[in-house]
């Protein structure tokens, strides 16, 4: 249920909000539930409004956002942007240019929500999962993470769409329909508009069962990981003593690998090119001419390399 609870438990009233606004229904949804607390709450909260110019009415949803602002006496900052697939595709290269404004606007423990709900986290986990994601990516997205100085914040994550679709029926919320969320050809959209109903068909609320897979993950993965990093935090970082790198097993070596190069937020190699770090620094004898570079398709985290200097394997950015 879509209740002011959901961003009084979540988020710090006391410090700044931002609300990421794009028109569409969850962001409509999120932006009115909070415009209701601004009275009883004393709170001043912030909407952000970013122009992909990528369709034709791109200038009237900002028209739109600015008068729901307008009407909710809330402030608006809109950033206009020009979209660069990169090879990642274009909408990996929208959210990396979202994330860099966001980015660039909070300071320090400055907050701003973001409306993704339950069926995002099924999305998101079923991409994973297609591409092959280790088990670090079954968790699904984080309700709270850092970015840049500030923190983001996903307050609906337990909520379906169709609550929020509820909610907007009942307060009378106009919102954007984006025709490009009918074409199929981009992968959630497909997975949205093909897959999900089958499954919901079939499992009723299946998003639900994927968000409790995601938590009892989390949960599990947070426990592994404190286990790791008190045993082998001495062997975690930037550079890494083979020697003592091969005196572990090589399961060990290579989460300790993982857990080194996530530190060095640089994106996780698949299981290939792990076999290939392997096979280069540890299973053969690595040179200073010895190298293993990878990067992700969608360009959405930085491409990494592991290099060979002085008994020690090095990690760092491509």
């Amino acid at each position: 249920m879509l209740t002011q609870k959901l961003i009084e438990n979540n988020v710090d009233l006391n410090k700044k909000i931002y609300v990421a606004f794009s028109g569409g229904p969850d962001s409509s949804a999120m932006i009115h539930l909070i415009s209701k607390m601004k009275t009883d709450m004393k709170i001043a909260p912030q909407a952000i409004h970013i122009n992909h110019n990528l369709s034709d009415k791109s200038d009237n949803w900002e028209s739109h956002c600015k008068n729901v602002c307008l009407d909710l006496n809330i402030d608006l900052i809109t950033e206009s942007v020009q979209i660069k697939s990169e090879g990642g595709g274009i909408e990996s290269a929208a959210r990396k240019s979202r994330y860099k404004i966001f980015k660039s606007i909070l300071k320090e423990d400055e907050q701003i929500i973001l409306a993704h709900h339950s069926d995002d986290v099924a999305e998101t986990i079923l991409m994973r999962m297609l591409r092959g994601t280790g088990i670090e990516g079954i968790e699904g997205p984080k309700q709270k993470r850092n970015l840049g100085n500030g923190i983001l914040i996903r307050p609906f994550l337990e909520v379906s769409k169709k609550q929020i679709l509820e909610y907007l029926k009942e307060n009378k919320v106009d919102f954007i329909e984006d025709d490009s969320n009918k074409d199929n050809k981009f992968d959630r959209n497909f997975l949205r508009n093909k897959i999900f109903p089958l499954l919901e068909d079939r499992w009723n609320n299946f998003p639900q069962r994927f968000n409790k897979m995601s938590s009892i993950i989390q949960d599990r993965n947070k426990n592994y990981s404190d286990l790791i990093m008190n045993e082998y935090q001495n062997l975690i970082g930037k550079e890494i003593e083979i020697k003592k790198l091969k005196k572990v097993s090589k399961l060990i070596i290579c989460d300790i690998l993982r857990y080194s190069i996530k530190e060095c937020n640089i994106a996780l190699p698949n299981s290939k090119i792990m076999e290939e770090i392997l096979k280069t620094f540890l299973d053969s004898n690595p040179g200073p001419k010895s190298i293993v570079t990878w990067s992700r398709s969608d360009k959405e985290e930085d491409a990494g390399k592991i290099t060979y200097e002085n008994g020690f394997l090095v990690i760092s950015k491509k």
